[in-house]
């Protein structure tokens, strides 16, 4: 399938994550067959004054993760379009959050804010389109509140702007990571749409993605927190995962880091291992890790798990 001109070879997707997307991590979920990976989300007011070798280092994409979708988030048209020429040449996909429902980013007017007002939304997103010939993508609540359900309503005002697809997290801004997903609504914004659909919220295993796509008719599924605590969700042969499977993983996502990250963050490192043990089986403590001071000694750690 396709978004825009941009293939897209596996219907799981993996969710743009805040201080869990870094480059190796990313390379993981891609080695475990995610089909399209987002990096974090980037505010614009960090970016829009930087040079364009800056922001290649801070997404620091390599090659054998495309393809990638850049997200960004913000409210300034101009920043917005700024940023948008800043990451162009590195992403495959911008993707603009219209989804975000944390306290700091709605007071700024940012994120599931911008459902509050669509004829603004729709004007910031046509000038978004027109800044850039890669595809551009909303991800998107289904509304600010259970009184304010208009997923459809602005699903179809985004489309007509020239988005090439629409990610729908399938939970209110206000209900933001709690109370049960509506997939109902997933499926009757998918209907009404000719451009494909990314259906997202709580999906906890392969399987459970499949019957998501199944039941609301979406045409991608993408995984969150599931991804950060499995990786290998992605891959329908990873399914039950032993011990020795998990720790194979972790010690790659390690190597990755080495490799590919040049921060050298032992807390960034044992905080994804703590994530990824979540499914180790064991009488051992695993929250000693988080203990541990350097890289080294956290993969000692995991060697030595029984």
């Amino acid at each position: 399938m396709k978004i825009g001109n941009i293939t897209i070879s596996e219907r799981f997707i993996l969710a743009p994550m805040a201080a869990v997307n870094c480059t190796a991590f990313r390379l993981l979920c891609k080695e475990n067959k995610a089909g399209l990976i987002y990096t974090q989300m980037i505010d614009v007011d960090l970016v829009k004054n930087r040079k364009k070798s800056d922001i290649k280092e801070i997404l620091n994409i390599q090659e054998s993760e495309r393809p990638v979708s850049v997200q960004l988030i913000g409210n300034n048209e101009e920043s917005l379009v700024t940023s948008v020429k800043l990451v162009e040449d590195f992403a495959d996909i911008i993707d603009f959050n219209v989804g975000c429902s944390e306290k700091e980013f709605l007071e700024k007017g940012y994120g599931a804010y911008l459902l509050s007002d669509p004829i603004r939304l729709e004007n910031i997103v046509r000038k978004m389109v027109d800044a850039t010939e890669k595809p551009l993508t909303v991800k998107m609540r289904i509304g600010l509140n259970s009184q304010n359900i208009i997923a459809v309503k602005v699903a179809k005002i985004l489309e007509n702007a020239g988005v090439k697809a629409i990610c729908i997290h399938g939970r209110t801004a206000e209900q933001k990571l709690a109370k049960k997903v509506n997939w109902t609504i997933m499926k009757q914004t998918k209907e009404k749409l000719s451009i494909p659909v990314i259906a997202n919220g709580d999906v906890k295993s392969y399987t459970q993605g499949l019957s998501l796509l199944n039941r609301t008719g979406c045409d991608f599924v993408m995984v969150g927190r599931r991804a950060r605590d499995a990786p290998w969700i992605f891959d329908s042969s990873k399914t039950s995962i032993d011990n020795a499977g998990i720790k194979q993983q972790i010690l790659r996502f390690i190597a990755l880091y080495r490799e590919f990250e040049n921060r050298g963050s032992s807390q960034e490192v044992r905080e994804h291992v703590f994530w990824m043990l979540k499914d180790y089986a064991t009488k051992q403590n695993t929250r000693v890790v988080l203990n541990l001071r350097t890289i080294r000694a956290i993969e000692n750690f995991v060697c030595s798990l029984k």
